[in-house]
């Protein structure tokens, strides 16, 4: 524990979905929170299908909502969870995480009277994903709109950073946060992590959607299926997932608990992140921590986690043949040296106790308040009362 002595502040999380890489964030980051904010000041707001994915915090400290999938009568059900949520906490601080938590409460919270501070964290900007031209400019005009009812907008990557300012948000309401993880792993279940191959040893954790990559894995394995052995730990979230398209020397193991992903990793060869587009990419963190070298592509924050060459293999363009030719390139190297630098590598910057400081740091500069903005804020609330 990071042993700050900060006065308690009241922090809400609120995330339309968590699997993955937010959930992973939260409960990094919950531990720290708890013992510096008090233990009963950090809630979290989070769907009821997803509520297990918070390891270790108690039902005490989490209001969920239910959904039948991305739908706007989920996005509701999140908002008037939300609202109860702060009606009976009454919080400093409530912390959106994600594109849909901070297009629905942005607004609903700026329309109110009195309210809490807003910060909110994209976790990958929408209009940096694979998406139409329309999308695009739709997308950056919402942020930049919405950015005006945020207190202040965590980038968990320098590229996050440079992104939004590309954008137009301005860079006094940005402030950069990387994300981290513990140096503690959790104690891994090596009984479940039986692997009998002579082939290289695959690892992809991760959801099963378009953005990481899971179809070009799919493909990279195929071509090279004589010396590569593929486990895929994730299921899909956005869409479904055909299973006739895995070539035979893929496994798929579904989703697993947290220790049971550490002894997987400790199995492993090799960790691929075969994303299309990244905010950040927490699995690359882990497989660095577990002294394992990456194989991923030159996008989003992935580049600046990974040194090409140092702790894993960066690939560009985007695309199977490409994927398939870093495996060839990353079976040339000494892999354990790889990854004992990429341990060292993860050490030095990506320590959770890191993270927790700097987002503390913006809660108290937030909170302390700047009277000017304060006064576009209240013009703000007017404005948009009057709209809705």
């Amino acid at each position: 524990m990071s042993g700050l002595t900060t006065p308690p502040i009241k922090v809400l999380h609120v995330a339309e979905t968590i699997r993955g890489g937010i959930a992973s964030y939260l409960n990094e980051l919950h531990p720290q929170q708890r013992a510096s904010f008090g233990a009963s000041n950090v809630h979290y707001v989070v769907p009821s299908d997803h509520r297990a994915d918070l390891v270790a915090i108690e039902d005490a400290d989490i209001t969920t909502f239910d959904r039948s999938g991305r739908s706007v009568t989920g996005l509701f059900q999140m908002l008037r969870a939300a609202l109860h949520a702060i009606d009976v906490m009454q919080p400093d601080i409530v912390h959106l995480h994600s594109s849909f938590a901070g297009l629905v409460l942005r607004p609903a919270l700026a329309a109110r009277s009195r309210r809490p501070r807003v910060i909110y964290c994209p976790h990958g900007w929408a209009f940096s994903r694979e998406t139409s031209r329309l999308s695009h400019r739709v997308a950056k005009f919402a942020e930049n709109a919405l950015a005006r009812t945020s207190d202040r907008i965590i980038c968990i990557s320098g590229d996050e950073h440079t992104e939004a300012v590309r954008a137009g948000i301005a860079a006094d309401r940005l402030s950069l946060v990387h994300n981290g993880i513990s140096r503690n792993r959790p104690e891994p279940r090596t009984i479940a992590a039986n692997w009998p191959t002579k082939k290289t040893k695959v690892l992809f954790i991760g959801r099963l959607d378009r953005q990481k990559g899971y179809d070009l894995l799919l493909d990279a394995a195929r071509s090279l299926e004589d010396v590569l052995d593929v486990r895929i730990v994730g299921a899909a979230v956005v869409g479904k997932f055909d299973r006739s398209k895995v070539p035979p020397n893929v496994s798929l193991l579904g989703w697993l608990d947290r220790q049971q992903i550490e002894a997987q990793l400790d199995a492993a060869d090799i960790v691929v992140i075969p994303s299309r587009w990244e905010g950040f990419g927490l699995v690359a963190l882990e497989a660095m921590r577990a002294a394992k070298p990456i194989l991923a592509f030159r996008i989003g924050a992935l580049p600046e986690i990974i040194e090409d060459g140092v702790t894993g293999v960066l690939c560009e363009p985007v695309s199977a043949t490409q994927l398939a030719a870093g495996f060839k390139r990353l079976l040339e190297t000494d892999l354990g040296v790889l990854g004992r630098r990429g341990y060292d590598r993860f050490k030095q910057l990506y320590d959770i106790e890191k993270t927790h400081r700097s987002l503390r740091q913006v809660y108290i500069e937030v909170l302390q308040g700047d009277p000017a903005r304060s006064k576009q804020q209240t013009a703000l609330q007017s404005n948009l009362s009057n709209t809705l």
